[in-house]
This record gives C-alpha cells, sequence and structure tokens, in this order.
C-alpha cells in the first residue's frame, strides 16, 4: 500500500474559483481504513476561491460559434432583434457560444453589414439579458494585425467592432500562437493592441473583461513538457521569448491546455526524463494536465481567473511506437474535470479535433461535453451548501512517480477529497490536512480507481 503525506500547513491564499463528481464517486466516507502506511512525495497548498463580484463561468467549446437558430432566423423588418430566439440559460454550468468573428474563422462579424452581423448584435443583447456570460475568441486572421494568414481574407476591425456592439463583455479569449510562420512578436504586437483597445474603451461593462491567451498562464517551469530542456517558460526552446513574463504583463485569465496528450507516455522513460517517471502510460497522461493546471494556479496572481482547455484525448498523429499512451477511459475523464474544478478552475473550454469527431475512438465530441459537464456539475453542493465563505483548496501539489493523484476543497462544514490511483501500488491512501473532523487518511483505493470521500468538520 502507499500513503501520500501533505503539509498540513496551509500556505497561499490567492482569489479564483472552483466545482465535479458522480455514481460511486459519491459515496460518503467518514473513516480510515486503519492500514499501515508509508511515506512517499506529496504537497499542498491552500487558496481560497469566491466568487463575488465575478462575472458567470464560462463554458464554451472550439466549434460553437453561434446558435444553430441563427440561419434560419430571418432579418427582422419591424426592429433590430425581434427575430432572434430567446437563449435558455437556466444554470451557469452551460455552454454558451463563443463567437469567433469575421476573418473566415467561421463566426458572424461585428462590422455594420457584416455577415449576420445584426443576429451577433442581437445575440448579445439575449445573452446580456439572460446573464449569461458574453466572449469573442480572437485569432490570427480577426486580430488587430492578421498573421499567418494562409492568403485567406482578414478582418482586423473585428476586435473594435465587436466592443461597440456588445452591451457587455466578460471573456477576450485569444488563440494566438507562434506557428504556421507566427513570431511571439507578433503575439505580443497583438496582445498589447486588444489589451489597449479594451482597457481604454468608454463602456465599463466592456473594458473589466477577463483576457486570456491560449496556452498562456503564470508560472516559470511547465513540468508536464515531456522534455526536460524544454520545461522553463522563461525561455522558449525556439524564441527568446519568457512567457511568465509575457502573462503578467497583458493577461488576467490563466488558460493552461490540460490535454490528456498520447505524447505524454514519454513521462515513463527514465533515460529521457533523468528524473521522476510515471509509473505507466495511463498515469503519465492522467497527472500531466493536473500538473500544468496546478502549476498555473500555484502562481495565479489575485484577482485572476483560471480556465483550462480540456479535451478527451489527442494522438500524436505520426504513428510513432515512442508515442503510446492509449486513449483514456471514461471514469479517467471524468476525474480529470473533478481535479482541475478542485484545484482551482473557475470553469473549461473545450477542443476536439474537428465539428464531427475527435481522437478518442469511443468518445464522440458531444459525448465528451456531456461527459465533462455531468462531472463538472457534481461537485455542486459542495459550493452550493456552504455557509457563503471562500472555499479553499487543499492541495496543489502532484506525484508523478507514485501514479496518484489528490485533489481536495474545504468549503463552509464540507470537505471533499479526491483521489485517483493509477499507480503501481494495489491500494493507496492519502494523509490530509490537520482539519477538526477530517482523519488523518483518506481510506484506501484500489488500483486503478478514482474515489470521492467526503466529511463534515468539526466546531
Amino acid at each position: 500500500m502507499m500513503c501520500l503525506s501533505a503539509c498540513a500547513q496551509l500556505e497561499r491564499l490567492t482569489n479564483a474559483t472552483v466545482g465535479g463528481s458522480s455514481g460511486d464517486w459519491g459515496r460518503e466516507s467518514t473513516g480510515d481504513s486503519g492500514a499501515e502506511a508509508r511515506s512517499a512525495g506529496g504537497s499542498s497548498a491552500a487558496t481560497t476561491l469566491s466568487r463575488e463580484g465575478l462575472p458567470p463561468p464560462l463554458f464554451g467549446e472550439w466549434w460553437f460559434n453561434y446558435p444553430e437558430s441563427m440561419k434560419s432566423s430571418g432579418r427582422p423588418k419591424d426592429g433590430p432583434c425581434t427575430a432572434v430566439e430567446p437563449f435558455i440559460y437556466r444554470t451557469p454550468n452551460t455552454y454558451v457560444p463563443v463567437n469567433v468573428p469575421g476573418g473566415l474563422h467561421g463566426g458572424p462579424s461585428y462590422q455594420p453589414g457584416g455577415w449576420y452581423s445584426w443576429y451577433v448584435r442581437c445575440l448579445a443583447i439575449e445573452m446580456d439579458r439572460v446573464g449569461a456570460p458574453i466572449a469573442v475568441l480572437i485569432r490570427e486572421r480577426n486580430c488587430p494585425f492578421p498573421f499567418a494568414t494562409g492568403g485567406k481574407k482578414t478582418s482586423p476591425g473585428e476586435v473594435a467592432a465587436m466592443l461597440d456592439a456588445v452591451p457587455k463583455l466578460d471573456y477576450l479569449i485569444m488563440d494566438l500562437e507562434a506557428t504556421n510562420g507566427g513570431t511571439p512578436e507578433d503575439i505580443e504586437k497583438n496582445v498589447a493592441e486588444i489589451v489597449r483597445q479594451v482597457r481604454s474603451h468608454h463602456n465599463p461593462r466592456v473594458r473589466d473583461a477577463y483576457i486570456g491567451n491560449y496556452a498562456d498562464w503564470p508560472g516559470r517551469r511547465d513540468e508536464a513538457r515531456i522534455w526536460p530542456d524544454r520545461r522553463d517558460r522563461t525561455e522558449t526552446s525556439v524564441w527568446k521569448w519568457n512567457r511568465d513574463a509575457f502573462y503578467r504583463r497583458y493577461l488576467n485569465l490563466a488558460m493552461p491546455v490540460a490535454y490528456p496528450y498520447e505524447v505524454h507516455s514519454r513521462h515513463t522513460h527514465r533515460e529521457i526524463q533523468k528524473g521522476p517517471t510515471s509509473p505507466n502510460n495511463r498515469a503519465a497522461i492522467f497527472w500531466a494536465p493536473i500538473e500544468r493546471v496546478s502549476a498555473a494556479a500555484r502562481d495565479l496572481p489575485t484577482g485572476h481567473l483560471l480556465i483550462p482547455w480540456v479535451s478527451n484525448y489527442i494522438d500524436h498523429g505520426s504513428g510513432e511506437k515512442a508515442y503510446n499512451a492509449p486513449p483514456p477511459p471514461r471514469a479517467d475523464l471524468e476525474a480529470l474535470i473533478r481535479h482541475i474544478r478542485l484545484r482551482g478552475a473557475y470553469s473549461y473550454m473545450v477542443w476536439t479535433a474537428n465539428p464531427g469527431r475527435t481522437d478518442h475512438p469511443t468518445i464522440t465530441k458531444d459525448q465528451y461535453l456531456d461527459l465533462a459537464m455531468s462531472a463538472w456539475s457534481t461537485l455542486d453542493p459542495l459550493f452550493e451548501e456552504s455557509s457563503g465563505d471562500p472555499a479553499r483548496v487543499l492541495n496543489l501539489g502532484t506525484d508523478k512517480e507514485s501514479g496518484v493523484q489528490w485533489s481536495g476543497m474545504w468549503s463552509g462544514d464540507r470537505v471533499w477529497v479526491l483521489v485517483s490511483n493509477l499507480g503501481a501500488d494495489d491500494d493507496a491512501r492519502v494523509r490530509l490536512p490537520d482539519i477538526p473532523g477530517v482523519p488523518d487518511y483518506t481510506p484506501t483505493v484500489p488500483r486503478g480507481e478514482h474515489r470521492l470521500f467526503r466529511w463534515r468538520t468539526e466546531g
């Protein structure tokens, strides 16, 4: 049996927010198994999480630019917005459209006279009316200074037009990457201009938007990278570019990439890692996304939000035998969502390969959307039934070598702890922080399984 020790000292306080779990994961547990345990790594940190003053959480997916009813809506003749159907938003756990306007990126344009410009303006009014978050996604052809365009149409005025068109803006997300001919200079020039336009806008409901870029988050190291010499985020291997400093200079929305990549199988190879390795491929592709989200959470500045990108599986595509981690089972995908919520994620964005398929052989895009939201939602009671005090994250450490990961949250008089045992030991338990009413150790978790434990605090 394995036991992971956790520091009882609760160290750090920052702002963010969190929640996710179901089925037999929800079993109530109040005691310890009594089995002997040995120490093996692990760490803990405490982060306070509060929703006060924040916009609704953003749940978006790459291919959801606008509601299906858009193209069937006839442009109204008797008013600007009468043809737009009501947007259903009964709960914050709702996928909302994230428009990618103009530049042939797929979404309607905000520029007057642009493709379905009347509709997207009316949709923003409707979403504001029902309290849904409004978000846009800016890419290489609709940014102020287009780059890596491949000769396709550009729309450099979309950001300015959008800021004037929407009644509010909660999130401005960018996917500006140094690929396909793009450079860090292209990215920084655009990000600086976008931030300037947003922060100087006359509408206060626009200029306070959270702004983030794909794969940018605070942190000097990325231990999830498979090559040790590429883990320093202050100086990338190709360019002398400090991604940590770049994030802190411009952004307040951390967006680490938390995909279970097939290439993470290389974390099992000692000759490559020259340090701790994962015990097996399944553990490797499970640990890496949790570590990346945790790294962002550990360094998240006060007042920033954490919204990672998630997916069900990303294969390498080359057929190389060196990259051979199989697609994760459904239980692992559910657990990943729960772990990231219990470590401070405010919500998530979903990416899949295209609208009709994913790299996962048994889980479609729509099935993954349902799986992720169900996993996230099952932690809602932890926050809904709290006393209203900020929740506290109990662990932001990971244990690559053991293959056992645990995440926990203390909210009101409730402590919920999720333990995932993908290591080599037949069972594992975790040493917990010193909290009245909570045992010293979790019950044991069999190898290959995930368990959610719940306790009431005393006093």
